[in-house]
């Protein structure tokens, strides 16, 4: 009698067990057969989301190959290195020793291909096709912004932008935008203005602060997928003013080899550590002392397409790290390439007169669209 109420009772028991495996097993599909595409980056509600599932960069750290021994112990050594950068943060910034942290959940320095990639839901790419014009690309803008911006793009259409001749010229341009996080009639007016304009490349993710390093890898990768043709690339922002005539004329004489321009970092920084900061970045995020040297994406930088294939080619295995300047600056260091700080890029607005400015600035930050025309029409003395 004791032995059936037992196997009625395992029996009750695995009854659950097996359906939660079938339900595991399942995968949503769509009607080519494959799983469905799901935004990655961070979502509305905080959680890092990668292909198909939840990523928090745990398991990125050793090699599931153990037919290749040597490339697991180059790992081992590596993750040492890392954890032992983190142990000495936490003692140079205060942060208890006792948290129980596994290797793991630290932010490795490589991984085998766990960049979050998204699809393309406005690919735009015969922007910076030549057939129909003897001119060349010499260089190419990639400007990041966000869904609800028109008003911003409609007054870079009008100034620093419009001597691409709608980008039929040497100068052509690309607004980079995801999703809107809550309004989707943003989302379809920016699908409707793309296809108006040509000038802009939507993808799938939320468009949100965490997640600029995907916007802009997003247009590093679409211009060396789709304009590779471009000599030059520039990154930059919605906010930012380009002399766009005086950085033609001049980008040849800067003699850009194997690096970047711009307002870049010379000596290395450390991370801010104070909680309270909009700027703080963990222990786990980031266990190392300092910075890689960096270029400041706002007011923009400069530099060849063979560098940026050289970044778009590396960043696959460069861990996602949320902000984007730090982000190209450790693709740029796996490189082996430099950064150079160049006269001219501001990070900040410059109050001064507007001839001034436009004599002596090439790129500065935080122009409201009326400040941006009013650069444009004012017309100076040389």
């Amino acid at each position: 009698m004791l032995i059936r109420i037992y196997k009625i009772f395992i029996f009750v028991l695995c009854i659950p067990s097996t359906l939660f495996i079938l339900l595991e097993l399942y995968q949503p599909q769509d009607s080519s057969g494959q799983p469905e595409q799901l935004s990655v980056g961070f979502s509305r509600r905080g959680t890092f989301i990668t292909g198909n599932g939840i990523n928090e960069h745990k398991g990125n750290v050793t090699d599931n190959d153990e037919n290749n021994t040597q490339r697991k112990n180059q790992t081992t050594r590596e993750t040492s290195s890392i954890f032992l950068d983190y142990q000495q943060v936490l003692k140079s910034s205060n942060f208890s020793m006792n948290q129980s942290v596994y290797i793991s959940e630290v932010r490795p320095d490589k991984c085998d291909a766990c960049f979050p990639q998204s699809s393309y839901i406005y690919k735009n790419d015969n922007l910076c096709s030549t057939n129909n014009s003897t001119t060349q690309v010499k260089l190419l803008i990639i400007i990041t912004t966000a869904p609800h911006e028109m008003i911003n793009r409609t007054a870079l259409r009008k100034t620093w932008t419009s001597i691409s001749n709608k980008n039929t010229g040497e100068l052509r341009y690309v607004f980079v935008l995801g999703k809107h996080a809550k309004d989707q009639t943003r989302n379809t007016r920016a699908l409707k203005e793309a296809k108006k304009h040509g000038d802009i490349l939507i993808k799938d993710f939320m468009d949100v602060y965490e997640n600029l390093t995907l916007k802009t890898m997003s247009g590093l990768k679409w211009a060396s997928d789709f304009c590779s043709n471009a000599k030059y690339v520039m990154k930059t922002d919605i906010d930012i003013w380009v002399d766009t005539p005086k950085l033609l004329q001049l980008i040849d004489s800067f003699k850009i080899k194997n690096e970047i321009l711009g307002k870049c970092i010379q000596n290395r920084i450390s991370p801010i550590r104070n909680e309270t900061s909009k700027y703080y970045v963990s222990p786990v995020q980031y266990p190392h002392l300092t910075y890689p040297l960096y270029c400041t994406g706002g007011p923009g930088y400069v530099t060849t397409m063979e560098v940026v294939k050289g970044i778009v080619r590396v960043s696959p295995n460069i861990p996602f790290f949320f902000f984007e300047d730090v982000y190209v600056g450790l693709c740029n260091e796996a490189l082996g390439y430099k950064v150079r700080w160049m006269e001219g890029f501001k990070t900040f607005k410059v109050k001064l007169n507007v001839c001034w400015v436009k004599k002596r600035i090439i790129a500065c930050h935080r122009l409201s669209p009326r400040e941006m025309m009013k650069y444009w029409n004012t017309k100076c003395l040389k």
